[in-house]
């Protein structure tokens, strides 16, 4: 785990739309903090920053004491899941799991067969571990993409908007499961959300964004 630490992070669009404005502020390590907002109001811009997948117009991002600014993703070592499940379609939800952890060379066999079983556990998918995971709906398909990235054990992990896109039953069993998994894991986690009571539910703490500015 990691602290995030962002100093003047600022994002302008095309010269003159300001989509992150300023931003000073850590993301303590080891917990989870909501970034809560209205659509439109820059949390999924920050978020990609922090990923690496956008680069600030002005600031610094810190994991820990190391600057990472204009380091890559993959040289960022976190996990990000979106909106829509990202998952491999034509193989089983233990292989999807199983995917990125074969690259993984310091891990044998028997801890990444742990490391998979646990986190299927907690997610509530072992009934479903040799299933396609394109017979499966959009809900279960998420817990699968969370639980990939998870198994992973990345410093950080970025949830952004989770279940926006799933039926009100899978969203229900998503809650219960993603409360489950941030407390048995260290992880720092950001979580995008504009749902007052999800942040309430999941978050040790809460950062109010609008137009740009927490």
């Amino acid at each position: 785990m990691a602290d995030i630490r962002l100093e003047g992070v600022r994002k302008v669009f095309g010269g003159k739309v300001f989509a992150v404005r300023d931003l000073t502020l850590t993301f303590p390590s080891g917990s989870v903090t909501c970034l809560l907002g209205p659509s439109g109001c820059g949390k999924t811009t920050l978020m990609r920053m922090i990923a690496g997948l956008e680069e600030p117009t002005a600031g610094e991002i810190y994991f820990d004491n190391e600057r990472v600014t204009h380091l890559s993703p993959s040289q960022r070592n976190i996990g990000m899941v979106f909106q829509y499940p990202v998952v491999y379609r034509g193989i089983s939800v233990e292989e999807n799991i199983a995917l990125p952890l074969m690259q993984d060379k310091h891990l044998s066999p028997a801890e990444r067969k742990a490391r998979i079983e646990s986190v299927m556990e907690t997610l509530d998918l072992t009934p479903y571990a040799r299933r396609d995971v394109s017979t499966l709906d959009n809900g279960t398909r998420q817990k699968v993409a969370v639980a990939r990235e998870v198994a992973r054990q990345p410093r950080i992990i970025l949830f952004d908007e989770p279940i926006t896109n799933v039926d009100v039953s899978s969203k229900t069993q998503l809650k219960r499961a993603l409360k489950r998994l941030v407390k048995q894991h260290d992880q720092t986690i950001i979580y995008v959300t504009h749902d007052q009571t999800e942040a309430m539910t999941l978050a040790d703490e809460i950062a109010l964004m609008r137009d740009g500015v927490i």
